[in-house]
C-alpha cells in the first residue's frame, strides 16, 4: 500500500541546535529546502510529487485573498459511543486539536474565487487522518444547505482516511447525512465541485467524494473505498501499477480532470464561470419542522436522532415515528438550553464476549438470507437480473414481490451455503453491478409507486481491484443518494451482517429494523482491531469498543426496533422468523403510507439522517500574543507539517480499510 506517512512530522534537532531545514522527497528522493517547497505550493520541482496541504494552507491557495470567512469554527465532536482503543476519544481528538490548531478535521465558510462567491468545505488530513465523524459532516450538510439556500456553487475538497471509527455508526450516517443535504442542492438546480487530493478513500470518497458535478483531483492522489491491501488480498497477488491513483480513475471514467496544484485555482474559476446556473424559479421548500432551540437550516431540521421502543411480541417496534422522535429530542435540547447536538445516553459497554457472540452468531453460514426469507413467505416472486451497464451481481437479490395481497419491491444481499455457492453470490459482498441492480429496483418502485423492503447482511462491499476499476465508491454513494430522495416509502431490516458503507447502500431506509443478533458498524472488528488496538486477534475488543450490536443500535437511534429470533435455527423457525420480519415491515410500511403526502415523507426521512451527530460548540479561546506571533511565522504548526501525531500516522499506514 502507498505510504500514509508525513514528511513534515517534526524530527529532532541537529547537534547544533537549530531544526532541520531539508527533507527528502518521497516521489524522486531529491533533498529539498522546506521553505522553498512552501513557496512553490509544496510542489517537488525536479519530479513533480504534490505534498499533503494542512487545509488553511490550502483555502489560501485558492480563495480569492480576502475573501474567506469561516463559519462553524466552534464546532467540537462529542464521544457519542464512548469509545478507546490505546486512549479514550476524547483524548485523541484533543491532541489532534493541539497539534493542528484545529477543531475537527474540516473548516467550512463562504469565499470568492475568481469573484464568483462559494459554499467551501476543505478537509485537512493532518487532523486524524481527515476522517469524517459529527463535526465533518455536519459541516459538509451545512454548507450544502447554505448552497441551497443562496444558489451558491459548493466546493468541497477532500483529504481524509474515511469515516471516523471512534464514532462508530454516529460516523457511518455522515453519509447519508451530506448525500441528501447534496442532492437536495442538485435537484435545487445547484452545482457542487468536488476536488480530490491524496488521499481521498473510504467513506470519504463513497459519499460526497465521488458525486460532484465535475470531480477533479491533483496527479497521483491516492484514491479508492477500500484498503489496497485488502484489495490486494482478494487476488492474492499484487495489485497493477497506479491502482487507486487519479489517473486510474481518469482512465476508468469516475473523475473528469487532473489539474496540477499551479493550475488548480485558474481552473476552478473557469469551471465555476461555465457551471453558473440560468435564472430559474425560486426553489421548491419541502414541508419544514421547527425544532425549538435548533430552528431551521435550509428548511430542514437539525437535533440527534435518538432510539425509543417498547416490546410488542416478538417484536421491539418504534413508539413515535421519525419527526416525533426529533421533536423529543429538541425539548432536550433545549432543556439544556444550548444549541448543540447531545451524545445520546448509553448504558455501560457490553462485555467482549457477549459483544462478540452477537458477531458470531450474525454471521453463521446456516443464517436464512433474503432468498429463504421470500421463500419461507411463499412471496410471489418476479427477478430483476442484471445492471443493463455491464453485468449481474449475485450477491444482491432485487424483484417485484406479492407478500399477503401487498405487492412490493424487495432489494436484499445473498451470501452461499457452500464453497460454490458463496463464490457465485460473491462471498454477500455486492460489486458495483449489485447495487446498480438495486438502484434499478428503486426506480421502478418509485413509478409504480410500490413500498421498499431492503434486507441487509453482508461483511461490505466487495473489495477486489475489479471493484474498485468499475467504480464501487461511485455505485455506493449513488445508491445513498437516490433512496434519500426516492418518492415511495423505505423499510430496512438488517439481518445478519451490517458492514459498512457496503450495508449503508441499501440501508437509508424511512424505518431501519435489526434481528436480535445482528450488527451495525461502521468497519468490520477486525479491520478496526488491525488499525487501533494493532493486531486483528483484538477483534472481540472492537465489537465491545464500537458498540455494534442490535440493542446499542437502538439506544443510539440508527436502529428503530429489534425482531427476536428463535432459539435454534431451522426451517420451520426460518418461517417464523420471516413472518415477524414482514409483520414488522407492513406495519411500518402503513404508518409511513399514512403520511399526507410525499414531501411529508420526504422531509421525515431528510430529518431522520439530517439529524444524526453529536457535537458541541465549544467557545474558541483568544491567542496570546506568544500564540499570535507563533501563528503568524507558522511555528505552531512547524511549517504546518506536525498536524498529526507519529501515533496516528502509523495506525493509517496500517491501512486506511473499509470505513
Amino acid at each position: 500500500m502507498p505510504s500514509f506517512s508525513n514528511p513534515f512530522k517534526r524530527r529532532k534537532a541537529t547537534p547544533g541546535g537549530e531544526p532541520d531545514l531539508w527533507l527528502r522527497c518521497p516521489g524522486c528522493s531529491e533533498l529539498l529546502f522546506k521553505k522553498s517547497l512552501e513557496k512553490g505550493l509544496r510542489v517537488c520541482t525536479s519530479c513533480g510529487h504534490h505534498f499533503r496541504v494542512p487545509a488553511r494552507e490550502r483555502i489560501a491557495q485558492l480563495v480569492d485573498e480576502g475573501s474567506f470567512a469561516e463559519l462553524d469554527a466552534s464546532l467540537v465532536s462529542l464521544d457519542p459511543i464512548v469509545f478507546t482503543d490505546s486512549k479514550p476519544y476524547p483524548e485523541r481528538a484533543a491532541t489532534a486539536r493541539k497539534l493542528t490548531g484545529e477543531r475537527d478535521a474540516a473548516i467550512r465558510g463562504t469565499a470568492s474565487i475568481g469573484g464568483i462567491e462559494v459554499s467551501l468545505v476543505v478537509m485537512d488530513f493532518f487532523f486524524m487522518g481527515g476522517s469524517m465523524g459529527s463535526v465533518v459532516g455536519e459541516k459538509v450538510a451545512r454548507a450544502a444547505e447554505l448552497a441551497t439556500e443562496r444558489r451558491l456553487p459548493l466546493l468541497i475538497v477532500s483529504a481524509s482516511g474515511g469515516a471516523r471509527m471512534q464514532e462508530g455508526t454516529y460516523a457511518l450516517m455522515q453519509l447519508p447525512k451530506t448525500l441528501a443535504a447534496i442532492a437536495r442542492l442538485k435537484s435545487s438546480g445547484g452545482t457542487f465541485i468536488s476536488l480530490l487530493t491524496d488521499p481521498t478513500t473510504g467513506g470519504t470518497i463513497a459519499s460526497f467524494g465521488a458525486l460532484g458535478d465535475l470531480n477533479v483531483a491533483e496527479p497521483n492522489a491516492l484514491i479508492g473505498f477500500s484498503g489496497a491491501r485488502v484489495s490486494a488480498g482478494t487476488i492474492g497477488d499484487e495489485l497493477p501499477a497506479g491502482f487507486q491513483r487519479s489517473e486510474f480513475l481518469l482512465e476508468t471514467g469516475f473523475i473528469d480532470a487532473i489539474v496540477a496544484r499551479g493550475n488548480l485555482r485558474p481552473w476552478i474559476i473557469r469551471a465555476l464561470s461555465l457551471l453558473q446556473p440560468l435564472p430559474a424559479p425560486a426553489v421548491p421548500l419541502y414541508q419544514q419542522i421547527n425544532i425549538p432551540g435548533v430552528g431551521l437550516i435550509g428548511g430542514v431540521v437539525t437535533g440527534v436522532a435518538q432510539g425509543a421502543g417498547t416490546m410488542i411480541g416478538s417484536v421491539l417496534a418504534p413508539v413515535a415515528s421519525a419527526a416525533t422522535r426529533v421533536a423529543n429530542r429538541a425539548d432536550q435540547i433545549l432543556e439544556n438550553q444550548r444549541d448543540r447536538h447531545l451524545a445520546p445516553e448509553l448504558g455501560p459497554h457490553l462485555e467482549e464476549e457477549e459483544a462478540w457472540s452477537h458477531v458470531r452468531r450474525a454471521r453463521d453460514p446456516e443464517r436464512p438470507r433474503t432468498a429463504e426469507f421470500l421463500e419461507a413467505l411463499n412471496a410471489d416472486f418476479v427477478e430483476l437480473r442484471g445492471d443493463r451497464r455491464a453485468g449481474d451481481d449475485g450477491a444482491i437479490v432485487a424483484g417485484i414481490a406479492r407478500i399477503d395481497g401487498r405487492r412490493i419491491v424487495v432489494v436484499g444481499t445473498q451470501k452461499g451455503r457452500d464453497t460454490e455457492s458463496n463464490i457465485r453470490r460473491g462471498f454477500g459482498m455486492p460489486h458495483p453491478e449489485g447495487y446498480r441492480k438495486a438502484m434499478r429496483a428503486f426506480e421502478l418502485a418509485e413509478r409504480l409507486h410500490l413500498p421498499v423492503l431492503t434486507l441487509v447482511d453482508t461483511p461490505g462491499a466487495h473489495p477486489g481491484p475489479e471493484s474498485e476499476q468499475r467504480g464501487i465508491a461511485e455505485a455506493i454513494a449513488a445508491s445513498i443518494s437516490r433512496m434519500t430522495e426516492l418518492r415511495t416509502p423505505i423499510v430496512t431490516v438488517i439481518t445478519g451482517e451490517g458492514g459498512s458503507g457496503g450495508a449503508l447502500a441499501i440501508a437509508a431506509g424511512d424505518r431501519v429494523y435489526a434481528l436480535e443478533h445482528a450488527y451495525y458498524s461502521v468497519i468490520s472488528p477486525e479491520g478496526c482491531a488491525a488499525i487501533l488496538f494493532r493486531t486483528s486477534e483484538k477483534a472481540p475488543a472492537a465489537a465491545r469498543a464500537l458498540r455494534i450490536t442490535a440493542p446499542e443500535q437502538v439506544a443510539l437511534g440508527v436502529v428503530d426496533g429489534i425482531i427476536l429470533e428463535p432459539e435454534t435455527l431451522s426451517a420451520e423457525s426460518t418461517v417464523t422468523l420471516a413472518r415477524a420480519i414482514w409483520e414488522t415491515a407492513s406495519a411500518a410500511f402503513d404508518e409511513l403510507e399514512s403520511m399526507k403526502d410525499l414531501n411529508e415523507l420526504l422531509t421525515a426521512r431528510y430529518a431522520r439522517y439530517r439529524a444524526f451527530g453529536a457535537f458541541d460548540e465549544a467557545p474558541i479561546k483568544k491567542k496570546g500574543i506568544t500564540g499570535a506571533i507563533r501563528s503568524l511565522f507558522g511555528l505552531d504548526r512547524d511549517l504546518v507539517g506536525a498536524g498529526v501525531g507519529d501515533d496516528w500516522i502509523d495506525e493509517i499506514e496500517r491501512d486506511s480499510a473499509g470505513a
